[in-house]
């Protein structure tokens, strides 16, 4: 099966069972918090909510270097996805059975909620609306991809795929092989709402880092908090990261969790024993980040120096050395001796280059991508992260919630100091050399909304300010709005198959040209895929994006073009015309279907692109690679 058609779960137990592992993950992550000794109890420990997000880091750790060792068939991907359905369900059974106990009427909540501030009750909306957005089929143009189509090759391969051809399916980690193990089961969702638990992570500690400092019953604090939280969480680039199986807000929420734990004030009086246990969280969170994607490595790094203050306080040096050691083996070695072996690497180049072995084009396909922006825009960089070009650039926006750092006063606490210098560090070197993207800065953006929050001095300014509230709680008005249109358009295709037929048709791009290709291609045909969409193809697919950056007549060439030859290609699936231009052209035999037409389509219906044809052509790979080099007259 090589489609994520192939692979749901009926419409809407595909969505049943993402919210069944994710609260198993749930159940597992307040064990492991136990274990290092927090008390993990009401909704108002900080530290409570994160216990989806170090539920998944424990599967990730213990999943991956069984996938990158081609040891994860699928009877133990399902295995694994049904304990954790279990767990989950025996977890809303305990959270149903504690609220079935208490004495509150629905009508006491109801008052409750109308007793809300009108920023609380904003937040709330806003959140309510990504979560239905998130139950939403997968729609995100890199997610169906290398996302999902590299979870898909994990499954079909009972490991990480080696593709040297696809160089975008390259840069996947241990986020992938939990959604293939989520869709292992059909559970289609499961790697949205991962991203969109990790983002309530965060959300938790904005509201409850700060209990042991401060009476947050105040009105005055609360209103500060909410404000907040507002400027965190409405940032309009959420939109595009919460709501898709990208693993970007998991890891974030990670390195945000064990940055919390450095420069919370509780880490300034606990005993040797917590200190170190405090410790080997800390370099599993980062460390598991850091192999989601490659981008929070550098995150990671910068936390695990910050932790140094932790370790030389409390003279735990050579325990927290032999402690990294250990995690280091078990997490970040597997993946560098697997793509040292996998692509002729040498051993370090996996920690410093996101597709290491210097194969033909690699390094033309990476410079393209640090200078990307997520969408095309006159503005120039950092206004681009703020201000939209247009409506369909709006999702891909930071946003104006940074204005409430203006002036901002830290109290006199070196953790607090420490955190926020290092914070601005990874705005610095992001913008000397990641992308000019505003994801790449959330992490930091996020970072420094904890300072904010477990800091009293700047909150007295600040609640005060206004013009900076009312812009704040219009942005979140704004982004508010565009939530509940998505969760209202892309939600419904949860529940029923016709609903979701409708939503992919409309949403996902090229889900209209696979369903046309569907009808053509021979079952059990071998393709060149011509859409980035891997995750639509029905058929045994090859990407094809290497050919925009190597050079067919030059020699290094071969190395991709005998990849074909090996897969046995039987067919290509050509976006645009068939004409003497079109790579690989020399190879083709018959038109067998065509012109089919595709749309290209996104959940933003302001970045709807137009209509194209497309074609299916016979590919004779038995003539490679000299067929590749030379033009039919």
């Amino acid at each position: 099966m090589f489609s994520i058609d192939q692979w749901l779960a009926t419409p809407p137990l595909s969505a049943l069972f993402s919210i069944l592992i994710i609260a198993g993950l749930d159940l597992s992550g307040v064990w492991i918090l136990r274990v290092f000794n927090f008390e993990v109890g009401s909704y108002k420990d900080w530290v409570r909510w994160q216990a989806p997000i170090v539920g998944a880091m424990l599967l990730a750790i213990i999943l991956y270097p069984l996938a990158l060792a081609g040891l994860t068939p699928l009877k133990l991907m399902q295995s694994v996805a049904i304990f954790s359905m279990g767990g989950g369900f025996l977890n809303l059974i305990k959270a149903a059975k504690l609220a079935l106990g208490r004495t509150e009427k629905l009508s006491d909540y109801w008052m409750l909620l109308n007793a809300q501030s009108y920023s609380r009750k904003l937040l709330l909306l806003l959140l309510l609306g990504m979560g239905m957005l998130a139950l939403g089929p997968v729609t995100n143009a890199d997610a169906l991809d290398y996302h999902m189509g590299v979870a898909i090759a994990v499954l079909n391969h009972g490991g990480m795929p080696v593709v040297p051809e696809w160089f975008i399916g390259r840069l996947a980690g241990n986020g992938e092989v939990l959604n293939a193990m989520a869709l292992s089961l059909g559970a289609e969702q499961f790697g949205a709402l991962l991203q969109f638990t990790s983002l309530i992570g965060i959300v938790g500690i904005i509201f409850f880092a700060n209990q042991d400092a401060h009476d947050y019953s105040n009105k005055f604090e609360r209103a500060t908090l909410d404000l907040i939280a507002l400027a965190a969480f409405s940032a309009p680039v959420l939109l595009f990261l919460v709501t898709s199986p990208k693993p970007q807000m998991w890891p974030i929420a990670m390195t945000t969790f064990a940055f919390t734990l450095v420069v919370h004030r509780s880490s300034q009086s606990i005993s040797t024993r917590n200190a170190s246990l405090r410790f080997t969280l800390i370099c599993a969170l980062v460390m598991t980040a850091s192999q989601a994607k490659f981008n929070y490595l550098l995150g990671g790094a910068i936390v695990g120096l910050l932790s140094t203050q932790l370790i030389f306080r409390e003279k735990i040096i050579w325990t927290s050395i032999a402690t990294g050691i250990l995690i280091s083996l078990l997490v970040i070695l597997p993946p560098v001796l697997w793509k040292a072996f996998a692509f002729d690497a040498g051993y370090l180049e996996p920690l410093i280059n996101p597709l290491p072995g210097k194969l033909p084009g690699t390094d033309a396909f990476l410079n393209l991508a640090k200078a990307a922006f997520d969408f095309t825009t006159p503005l120039p960089f950092p206004i681009s992260m703020f201000i939209p070009a247009s409506l369909g650039a709006f999702s891909t926006l930071l946003g104006i919630g940074s204005l409430v750092f203006i002036g901002i006063r830290l109290d006199r606490n070196l953790s607090l100091w420490s955190g926020a210098i290092s914070a601005i560090i990874i705005v610095f070197l992001n913008a000397l050399y990641a992308p000019p993207s505003s994801r790449m800065y959330l992490e930091s953006y996020f970072w420094l909304m904890v300072i904010l929050s477990l800091q009293k001095k700047y909150k007295n300014d600040l609640i005060k300010n206004k013009l900076i509230n009312r812009i704040v709680f219009t942005q979140a008005l704004a982004v508010t709005g565009v939530v509940w249109i998505g969760a209202l358009t892309a939600f419904p295709g949860a529940l029923t198959d016709k609903w979701r037929l409708d939503v992919m048709m409309r949403m996902a791009n090229g889900y209209e040209v696979m369903q046309w290709a569907d009808t053509i291609l021979p079952k059990d045909s071998v393709v060149i895929n011509g859409h980035r969409s891997m995750a639509l193809m029905p058929r045994d697919a090859v990407a094809f994006e290497w050919i925009n950056f190597v050079d067919l007549n030059e020699e290094n060439s071969s190395l991709y073009l005998n990849r074909l030859k090996e897969k046995g290609v039987t067919h290509m699936l050509v976006i645009g015309g068939v004409n003497e231009k079109t790579p690989l052209y020399g190879c083709f035999a018959r038109t067998i279907g065509g012109p089919g037409s595709g749309h290209t389509a996104t959940r933003n219906p302001f970045n709807y692109g137009g209509k194209y044809e497309a074609w299916i052509v016979e590919f004779e790979s038995n003539k490679l690679p000299e067929c590749a080099r030379k033009v039919k007259p």
